[in-house]
């Protein structure tokens, strides 16, 4: 009798668990985990289709899209997917709209973007303009803003925005150049962050490119479709996008 009650309360666990009738494979920009990873969720919870999730350096994901042929949806600035040769996309998601800021460590204040060009913000961060949307946002920035030549001696270039954060999470640099997205992630653990202006850079648009070969897989419709719903606007808003 004993054993038979534990039986029927591992059953009963297992029943519990969430059945995943079909799993998705997607991909994203490091600089967009946060946001991607609680769509991913709450569509879990919503559809029962497990989302299984690849994030990291842009052109290390469209490799790997190419290389294995699992990838279905990559999150991503529409630009650089639009233009990615060997990858076919049946079509884009529309995520938002993505926002260049400045950002500054605990012991800093900024009160405008302008002021970078003042001595104390000798230690600069951006992403590699050479792979990170944010990085070619920011150097447009400092270009338009005529903030290039004073400051080219004081830019440390990283690969990715989540490099940024640690930089000023840890106070190693003045000020660094994010998105939003991610400046809110860390505003607790930070000083503090600016917009830049929108005109100063060339517009960013975040967006989800379906592959061409899994255009047709009811998974990743049922993903697009959430992505459309005032659900997932939701959580997209609370991330600025």
């Amino acid at each position: 009798m004993h054993l038979a009650r534990r039986l029927f309360l591992i059953l009963g666990l297992l029943a519990a668990l969430p059945a995943f009738a079909d799993t998705l494979l997607i991909a994203a920009g490091a600089g967009y985990k946060r946001p991607v990873a609680e769509l991913c969720a709450a569509f879990e919870k919503k559809s029962g289709i497990r989302v299984e999730q690849m994030y990291g350096n842009m052109g290390n994901i469209v490799a790997q899209v190419r290389q294995s042929g699992e990838i279905a949806i990559v999150f991503g600035d529409h630009a650089y997917l639009s233009k990615v040769d060997n990858v076919d996309f049946a079509n884009y998601l529309p995520l938002g709209a993505g926002r260049l800021v400045v950002a500054w460590p605990t012991s800093g204040k900024l009160d405008k973007p302008d002021a970078l060009a003042e001595a104390r913000f000798a230690r600069i961060a951006l992403p590699n303009p050479k792979a990170a949307i944010y990085g070619i946002a920011a150097s447009e920035f400092l270009e338009r803003s005529k903030l290039a030549d004073a400051l080219k001696d004081r830019l440390q270039v990283v690969a990715t925005v989540p490099q940024v954060s640690a930089y000023l999470i840890s106070g190693e640099i003045d000020a660094g150049f994010t998105n939003l997205t991610e400046a809110l992630a860390i505003a607790p653990k930070i000083g503090g962050y600016r917009e830049i202006d929108a005109s100063l850079y060339t517009p960013i648009r975040i967006v989800g490119g379906i592959v061409q070969a899994h255009a047709q897989s009811p998974a990743a419709q049922a993903l697009s479709r959430f992505i459309a719903s005032p659900e997932a606007r939701a959580i997209l808003d609370k991330h600025g996008l």
